[in-house]
């Protein structure tokens, strides 16, 4: 076992700290140069802008896929990863090295903590995927990482000795093998005790061919997974279906940066492994700054290149620790967002208005139809007046709908729906284990 002690007594960097360090590091790169070269937390704030991945695109990731170097961080990037693309096109993100160490140190102690507290001595299961994707370099980098590698190698080491399902399978192209045998090895797993996924959605399509699990995995103590927005349903029918373990929510972690996770009480904290600023109409705030009960979309700064990056995600400030950090609710995508007529509905509301509907299910414009469709699984149970009057608290969406600007909602059951939702992310390149639920598709093709 890692050196649990050493993991959890490491002090934590202070953000400011960590900012000035990463600033003197790539004090050299073509991007801050642009900028000046701030050098601390104020000319930080004052000379560089914020930014967003489209801007990157535009003008400074051609440079680095190119094979320059020192373009967004000192060297070259050790890697590059696709995120899943839920607000718009896949994304290709750089990593270096610097970038790779804090995305351990951010999630390493909640490791080694869940495992010290549960007293973990049986089998694990993380979350794999098979190998749908092509391998692919560019300039030599690798375009995605092992799931070991966001560990480490101690925690590598560990993960490997004790998983469930042999991690040679990650290297299974056939879906319907990698299925059959992920299986067949949690059959025989009797002392599993701990679970760890990203959605909840992808365990439940393997619980419904492992039936009484629960009597399957007696020894089971914590399940990991997302919670929030629109993994709260099926997280909660996971527990309801293993209800002898603990459910821990995982924190907000993407492609781009982890930036909370989740500290022994359970609650989503944000980590100092990265600065960070948050945004609403009111301003741009510091962590210290947040007042509980306000929402706020997360501005990143990354030890792999993102300066002041808007990042998409939309949090919750829901208190602070009593170590004065703050505790941060993920609520949805800022980025996703539908306007056929000016109603503008964001992920994130029409995610509170789709709530209490069992299974997946999404809204999605019909553009010629001048309407929204709600998309759900044909067995699955709406009342169409009670989902478009939460839709009508939206007062342009009110609006447009008293002027007949937007025609009345439309129902349309498909079966097998998610299973079709998480083939077309595969063939878009996302992994099996990393498809994302989501409340609104602005724009799909694949449903006809």
């Amino acid at each position: 076992m890692p050196d649990l002690d050493a993991v959890q007594k490491k002090p934590e960097l202070n953000d400011i700290a960590w900012l000035q360090a990463m600033l003197a590091r790539n004090t050299r790169t073509a991007y801050l140069k642009a900028y000046g070269a701030p050098q601390d937390l104020a000319a930080f704030r004052q000379q560089v802008p914020l930014t967003s991945y489209e801007e990157l695109q535009a003008q400074w990731l051609p440079r680095v896929l190119a094979g320059e170097p020192s373009v967004l961080f000192d060297g070259l990037p050790c890697a590059y990863e696709r995120t899943g693309g839920s607000s718009g096109g896949a994304k290709l993100i750089p990593f270096s090295t610097w970038g790779l160490l804090d995305f351990q140190a951010a999630i390493n102690p909640w490791l080694g903590s869940v495992v010290s507290t549960r007293s973990i001595t049986g089998l694990v299961y993380l979350a794999t995927s098979p190998a749908t994707r092509k391998s692919e370099h560019i300039n030599g980098i690798p375009v995605g990482l092992p799931d070991g590698a966001y560990l480490g190698e101690q925690w590598g080491r560990w993960i490997a000795q004790r998983s469930a399902v042999p991690l040679a399978l990650m290297a299974e192209p056939s879906v319907d093998v990698w299925r059959e045998k992920t299986l067949a090895s949690l059959r025989a797993a009797h002392d599993l005790e701990m679970i760890s996924i990203w959605s909840p959605t992808f365990f439940l399509r393997l619980l419904d061919d492992l039936p009484a699990a629960d009597k399957l995995w007696p020894k089971l103590k914590l399940i990991s997974c997302w919670a929030s927005a629109e993994s709260s349903g099926p997280a909660a029918e996971l527990q309801a279906r293993l209800s002898h373990a603990q459910l821990q929510p995982k924190g907000l972690l993407s492609t781009e940066c982890v930036v909370t996770v989740p500290d022994e009480p359970d609650l989503p904290v944000l980590t100092h492994h990265g600065f960070f600023e948050f945004e609403n109409p009111q301003g741009l705030f510091l962590r210290d700054e947040l007042i509980p009960g306000t929402s706020y979309t997360v501005i990143a700064t990354t030890a792999s290149g993102l300066y002041r990056y808007r990042t998409g995600d939309m949090v919750l400030c829901k208190g602070y620790t009593e170590s004065k950090q703050p505790i941060l609710e993920f609520q949805g995508r800022s980025g996703i967002a539908s306007d056929l007529v000016g109603e503008k509905l964001t992920e994130a509301f029409v995610s509170e208005a789709l709530r209490g509907i069992r299974g997946f299910r999404f809204l999605t414009p019909i553009r010629q139809a001048s309407c929204y469709v709600l998309v759900t699984d044909e067995d699955a149970v709406v009342d169409l007046t009670d989902i478009e009057a939460r839709l009508c608290v939206n007062p342009q969406y009110a609006y447009a709908r008293a002027l007949g600007q937007l025609k009345p909602l439309q129902h349309r059951p498909v079966r097998q729906l998610y299973d079709r939702y998480v083939s077309t992310q595969v063939d878009r390149g996302v992994r099996l284990a990393d498809v994302k639920p989501v409340a609104l598709i602005p724009n799909f093709s694949w449903i006809d």
